[in-house]
């Protein structure tokens, strides 16, 4: 198979794609950029795909379009829809009827996709189902609509790229092997979200050292405090390091976003200042590891709320959405990596990023306080 340079190039002139989700789902899509799309290439399309037609915009453009995210009313609180969160389904403003038939849809993604977002040329709800992504795309979180906008983006087009399920005769998702298929009677390149990953990992750089000191710390003896800063969001992530970390050896790594409320405070919702405290402990009895510490870029916890807003909040889970965690234990050095983790959840997409899981150690079961009483 061509690399994924040439792949890209054929891309800016086939302006279809097939991308396979191999770290997750095995789900497949078709991918175009909806800058300037035809009648007839919507057309194409349809006739083979079947699905709903979404279209992954960037934050940027969201915002120039005014585009509210879709969510419904949960116990007082407002919830995302999906896992993968939508905006409102919108309209071109002009030029529609129905806005079912193909060229009614061209005209609606022409108006997502133009190089100067219009708000004013949309009007909602509609047939076409925008989808919110993460700033940074696939090396921050490795999802289809992530890695549909890389793909669309890396190639020259706006950011915002069309992407329908590709389904078979019985309304199934398409087999990898299938979509392989496809793409040769398509005459388009296919891409893994895997090959998109570290494609770009070869050529940019999501962290950068900001400042390094000692700190003495109690659990774990004397350790050097490395502060990355995040060239995405802004924010600086920790990495306390003991001994000498080397690529050629197994490094005991804990990775943790932080939850200032229990992390500052204590507490058993998360239990995480206790976990902070053991997985010192650990590192410190090791005599070397690395404990990662990383902000959020996104929705602090409240003090009524501490519990994490991601799916399980585990280092796996973590390590997936953000690729930022990865670079950092890459610069480290530490690319194969004993876990301190009790998730034995199936460690989705590290390889990507050039990390090997050699093993997992459990944490505790924190079920009392291990801090003495005031």
């Amino acid at each position: 198979m061509p690399a994924v340079s040439e792949r890209l190039s054929q891309f800016t002139i086939s302006k279809l794609a097939l991308l396979v989700d191999d770290v997750g789902s095995e789900r497949c899509v078709i991918v175009a950029p909806a800058l300037d799309i035809s009648e007839g290439r919507v057309n194409r399309i349809l006739s083979v795909s079947g699905g709903l037609t979404f279209v992954a915009i960037s934050p940027q453009r969201a915002s120039a379009l005014l585009l509210p995210l879709m969510s419904r009313e949960t116990n007082g609180m407002l919830s995302p829809v999906n896992v993968t969160r939508q905006y409102v389904s919108v309209e071109a403003r002009e030029g529609v009827s129905t806005g079912i038939s193909a060229a009614d849809r061209a005209v609606t993604l022409r108006v997502l996709g133009a190089r100067v977002p219009q708000p004013r040329a949309l009007v909602k709800p509609g047939h076409i189902f925008p989808v919110e992504t993460r700033e940074g795309g696939s090396l921050v979180k490795a999802a289809i609509p992530e890695t549909a906008l890389d793909i669309v983006t890396l190639s020259g087009f706006s950011d915002a790229a069309l992407f329908m399920d590709l389904l078979d005769h019985k309304g199934e998702m398409l087999s990898c092997e299938a979509a392989r298929l496809a793409a040769q009677e398509l005459q388009a390149p296919l891409f893994s979200i895997s090959e998109i990953i570290q494609h770009r990992l070869s050529g940019e750089a999501l962290v950068s050292r900001s400042a390094e000191a000692s700190l003495p710390t109690r659990e774990a003896g004397e350790l050097r405090a490395i502060v990355y800063r995040s060239v995405i969001h802004n924010v600086e992530h920790i990495a306390l390091v003991k001994g000498t970390i080397s690529p050629e050896q197994t490094t005991l790594v804990r990775v943790q976003t932080e939850h200032t409320v229990s992390d500052v405070f204590g507490g058993h919702h998360p239990p995480s200042r206790q976990q902070l405290q053991h997985s010192l402990r650990c590192i410190g009895e090791r005599g070397g590891g690395v404990l990662l510490y990383l902000r959020r870029s996104h929705a602090p916890e409240s003090v009524r709320d501490p519990a994490p807003p991601a799916s399980d909040g585990s280092p796996a889970a973590a390590m997936r959405e953000y690729g930022v965690g990865a670079q950092i234990l890459r610069d480290l050095g530490a690319t194969q990596i004993e876990l301190l983790s009790s998730t034995q959840k199936t460690l989705l997409g590290l390889s990507n990023f050039g990390i090997s899981v050699k093993g997992q150690i459990p944490m505790p079961d924190f079920t009392s306080p291990t801090e003495p009483a005031l």
